[in-house]
């Protein structure tokens, strides 16, 4: 079907000065920014989905009209000084452009008829008023923070400075982006200790950081592609993180947090939205067995080591706890559990896990082997366990527990039912799946994600989905996960912190939400990264947002926001720029944010993004880059010197945030208890 174009125009409500307006394109699963400029359109690639556009950057006294709809070619208000969000349903897949008008303050929306999407996007550096360093020594106020007489030391330089009448005077490391780093040369005792408001995760994606053991690079016959291999497993592992463990000690790191390693289906579905590359569960999200570590992945050996040599380098680990969902069918699961759900004349190898696509055809058209109205389906996972399109099974709904994200299997967390496991799975080589009387689905996946804490001590999970399971099940699995950690810590003889929940609620800001209230420590925080262009380009920048952090955990005090720079979700912020200096000025801005923050494995170096074919996201997931340039080296030593100050001092996270004025600088304290600190921003200098 030839479509026409269409416009939709957005308007301001009133004449508004607009500073880089944003625009976020997100869908229920994964969102993007991108720069909205009045020079060129914004060409994207949309799938056939639904879509939440949100227009920022607007400034002004506009305000947008209640209760806005996208109407193709009829005007929208936009709100100055804060969100707008539009609903966009896209029912073909193809390239829509965003162009803005700076001088009539609108936003036009437009199928495009031929591909003209670029491959890739570099955000110009956000244009802001900044300090200016000229060189030089620097005198810096430091308010009543530390009496006179007290010596101090930059933790960037190592410069040794003594306090007289109330400041300190010294020279910034060049390399440091303009910031000293102050801290006591002989620190105040304190029984301060850890606290997980400071804390600094590590995130690694197993199969793609580093293969320490290629022998099960192909576990269950999984194949790569010969090509770019944008979905294939690339043979990370437990040992490859073992391996490392010195090199994230050497990041400030206080906690890993490990990709699920649980069993994954063993064969492919079809990746992007025209199947253009055969895409497996190398991230982990697509579970067959909960109870099992996937071989491409290691074994309890493995984990066990790793548990155990993490903490004896002080060092916690959170599995990804994965309760939404299970994986998808796919071709090679189907005939290792003897489903027969394939149609007769279903064109297959002898080996079903060796099907590629043939003339005409696309990594989707396995599915035209599959038989999805048959009766068999009943013996898959069953109707008492997931919801699905699928005979005799309950069909998605659209709310946020009984919906299907991107059309996997909804679990019936919320059932009473008592049920039994399907056959395949109690029959699954080495399982720990056993059937259990009077057990629901949730009682069931409790018990799987528990025995883990159980068996290998686990300090804490990443909560993956959280606003798509009932608040009743979190609670419930963080009373099982903090009574197996205490089980396993009396067996072994150890002490420790309480068990630590970490949650994914989709598109959550640093607020404390009724989540916090079912069991959850802290909840991801997902304005920080926008956030962190303009703080990349001026630190200062960073000040409102530092002073909104600090009086909510002030305030709030079982609240713990988790900022991130770089997600398997969103982007790599290295991507937006692709410049080293603004690489180290975002570190800057968060890792002396208040509150935890989550560090993507990478961030660190500048690791930017690989082949993602028609589906972004997997770019975000290249490989970890071990043998690093010039510029990779330089910014690598920069965030170790950030991140050890940080760990030394709770304060940072942790503490009162106080600022100090100034002129010509942004400077201010934390303090927590004996904990003190000082942080100056003393201005830009040229790259």
């Amino acid at each position: 079907m030839k479509l026409n174009a269409i416009t939709l125009t957005l308007l301001l409500s009133s004449a508004a000065a607009v500073a880089e307006p944003n625009l976020t394109i997100s869908t229920t699963t994964n969102s993007r920014d991108f720069p909205l400029s009045a020079e060129q359109p914004l060409v994207v690639p949309l799938v056939k989905d639904t879509y939440t556009l949100k227009v920022t950057g607007l400034e002004g006294n506009c305000q947008a009209q209640d209760d806005q709809r996208i109407k193709f070619n009829q005007p929208i208000s936009l709100n100055c000084g804060k969100a707008t969000e539009l609903p966009l349903k896209i029912l073909f897949s193809g390239d829509y452009s965003f162009a803005f008008d700076a001088s009539a303050n609108t936003l036009t929306f437009k199928r495009e008829p031929k591909k003209v999407a670029k491959s890739e996007f570099k955000r110009p550096v956000p244009q802001v008023e900044c300090e200016v360093y000229a060189g030089g020594e620097v005198s810096v106020n430091l308010g009543d923070t530390f009496a006179d007489g007290t010596e101090l030391r930059d933790a960037y330089s190592g410069q040794i400075v003594t306090v007289k009448n109330g400041a300190v005077s010294l020279t910034p490391a060049a390399s440091s982006g303009g910031l000293l780093l102050l801290e006591p040369v002989t620190p105040a005792k304190s029984d301060a200790g850890f606290d997980y408001r400071n804390a600094n995760i590590y995130f690694v994606m197993v199969d793609r950081f580093h293969n320490a053991d290629p022998s099960n690079d192909n576990s269950y016959g999984r194949k790569k592609d010969g090509k770019e291999e944008v979905g294939t497993f690339h043979g990370g592992d437990l040992k490859g993180v073992i391996a490392k463990l010195d090199y994230i000690q050497s990041l400030g790191t206080d906690a890993i947090w490990l990709s699920p390693i649980v069993e994954q289906v063993h064969g492919f579905v079809g990746g992007g939205d025209s199947g253009s590359f055969p895409f497996y569960a190398y991230h982990g999200y697509w579970t067959r067995d909960f109870t099992k570590i996937d071989q491409n992945f290691g074994n309890d050996a493995d984990l066990k080591t790793l548990v155990d040599e993490a903490h004896k380098r002080g060092i916690k680990v959170l599995l990804d706890a994965v309760i939404n969902h299970s994986g998808y069918s796919t071709l090679a699961d189907l005939q290792f559990d003897g489903l027969n759900v394939i149609k007769p004349e279903g064109q297959l190898p002898t080996k079903w896990a060796d099907w590629q696509p043939q003339a005409g055809q696309n990594w989707h058209s396995y599915h035209q082997a599959i038989d999805y109205q048959s009766q068999n389906w009943r013996q898959w996972w069953g109707p008492d366990w997931v919801r699905t399109g699928l005979p005799g099974y309950q069909a998605p709904g659209s709310s946020d527990i009984t919906m299907s994200l991107a059309g996997l299997p909804d679990f019936i967390t919320e059932s009473t039912k008592s049920v039994t496991p399907p056959a395949w799975l109690l029959n699954n080589p080495g399982t720990r799946v056993v059937a259990r009387e009077n057990y629901s689905v949730a009682d069931y996946l409790i018990e799987w994600q528990s025995d883990w804490v159980k068996r290998f001590g686990i300090d804490g999970y990443r909560v993956d989905t959280v606003k798509h399971v009932e608040g009743e099940v979190w609670q419930r699995l963080k009373k099982a996960g903090s009574e197996r950690l205490e089980e396993w810590r009396k067996a072994n003889g150890k002490t420790g912190e309480p068990f630590w929940m970490m949650g994914e609620v989709w598109g959550h800001s640093a607020y404390r939400s009724p989540y916090f209230d079912d069991g959850f420590d802290a909840l991801i925080n997902f304005d920080m990264q926008k956030k962190l262009d303009k703080g990349a380009a001026c630190f200062s920048q960073m000040a409102d947002t530092y002073q909104d952090y600090a009086n909510t955990i002030a305030k709030e005090k079982d609240f713990n926001p988790v900022s991130y720079m770089s997600s398997h979700d969103t982007e790599l912020f290295f991507s937006r720029f692709k410049d080293y200096a603004m690489q180290r000025n975002a570190a800057n801005a968060l890792l002396l944010s208040p509150g935890a923050v989550q560090v993507y494995y990478g961030d660190e170096i500048g690791r930017n993004i690989g082949p993602y074919a028609d589906d972004f996201h997997q770019g975000t997931r290249s490989d970890m880059v071990w043998t690093l340039n010039d510029e990779q080296q330089g910014l690598l030593k920069h965030w170790q010197t950030v991140a050890k100050f940080r760990q030394a001092h709770p304060a940072i996270g942790a503490g009162v945030h106080q600022v100090i004025e100034q002129e010509g600088a942004y400077v201010f304290s934390r303090t927590k208890g004996d904990d003190k600190v000082v942080v100056a921003f003393v201005g830009r200098t040229e790259k």
